[in-house]
């Protein structure tokens, strides 16, 4: 797994206050954050149902055989500069956001669904330095529990330290 992280000062051939004048984080401790309770007033851009096939589970047969997972995930952001620029630089590209939860599901095992939400959490906030929050619902409809049921889930929010 490639994980990108950025360097704590950020320098291209516009400088840091080019950045800064564009929105965008002109150092790593310049992150996007916000107060827990003012999530709800930003934007969201959404990922829901992704299924993933996965080996997480207390009982060694679910780590080796695996089962399917259902994972929905919120990101908050603030969305007006890409809906008037047109330019998916000035936002979250929800497509390779998708395809990062598949690849993190698939490439840890946790015996716990609450331990492989904060991890998906963790990496999409690590990854979207544009992200204020994150939403993780990751759901379980194979859980071996003995009796008939849809689903159960997980469902946890997450804004940067």
């Amino acid at each position: 797994m490639d994980t990108k992280h950025l360097p704590e000062n950020i320098v291209d051939d516009r400088g840091a206050l080019a950045r800064r004048e564009a929105g965008l984080p002109a150092t790593r401790t310049q992150l996007a954050r916000t107060e827990p309770e003012r999530l709800h007033a930003l934007d969201k851009i959404s990922i829901e149902g992704l299924e993933v096939f996965a080996n997480h589970g207390v009982f060694p047969e679910e780590n080796v055989l695996g089962q399917k997972f259902v994972v929905s995930v919120t990101l908050y952001i603030d969305t007006r500069r890409a809906g008037e620029t047109d330019d998916l630089a000035a936002s979250i590209d929800y497509g390779e956001a998708a395809h990062a939860v598949d690849e993190f599901m698939r490439a840890h095992t946790f015996k716990l669904i609450e331990a492989a939400a904060e991890g998906v959490a963790a990496m999409l906030l690590d990854r979207y330095p544009l992200a204020y929050g994150v939403r993780v619902k990751l759901e379980k409809p194979w859980a071996p529990v003995g009796l008939p049921l849809r689903t159960v889930s997980v469902e946890i929010e997450r804004t940067r330290a």
